[in-house]
């Protein structure tokens, strides 16, 4: 009789130790799971909406001897030379770019007949549009951010044109 009873203590205990290391297991995977979840549940769908990038002033940038231009205020560097050679100019002494609400740049200088308009992608500008403003060049550029456009003020002529990034509005 002593040694049944010895067998049950004997074989009670595996199932004990088995009851213990399931519900040590079942514990394990319900919060891994739970932190599964949270963190799928946070990670992929954040989207911030109604994003406004413009800026409200436009920056004068002067390129240096590389026809680099650097806006340190935007954080934003990059050459001016392919569109000096669409305008046909040598150099200028300073662009003037702005960037709207949609996130697009627009830019243009003293003699250029065009304002350029230039979609951000990863490491690059990308030409979303070339608006003509002036087959004699502009004298005195400014832009201006409105609520819905770009302003463009010739101040020579006094001349001023709304832009987005279709090109006149």
């Amino acid at each position: 009789m002593e040694q049944k009873k010895d067998q049950l203590l004997y074989n009670n205990e595996p199932k004990h130790q088995m009851n213990t290391m399931l519900t040590k297991y079942l514990t394990s995977l319900t919060v891994l799971m739970a932190l599964l979840f949270t963190a799928i549940g946070c990670g992929s769908s954040m989207v911030i909406q109604n994003v406004d990038y413009s800026q409200p002033l436009e920056s004068v940038l002067a390129p240096d001897s590389e026809l680099m231009v650097h806006d340190q205020r935007y954080a934003i560097k990059f050459s001016i030379g392919k569109i000096l050679e669409r305008e046909n100019i040598g150099s200028v002494e300073e662009i003037r770019l702005i960037r709207n609400r949609a996130g697009y740049y627009f830019l243009t200088a003293k003699g250029f007949q065009h304002v350029y308009v230039f979609e951000p992608s990863e490491g690059e500008l990308k030409k979303k549009e070339i608006i003509e403003i002036s087959n004699d060049g502009l004298g005195d550029p400014a832009f201006n951010q409105r609520d819905s456009h770009i302003e463009l003020i010739d101040r020579t002529t006094g001349q001023a044109y709304n832009l987005d990034q279709t090109g006149r509005r």
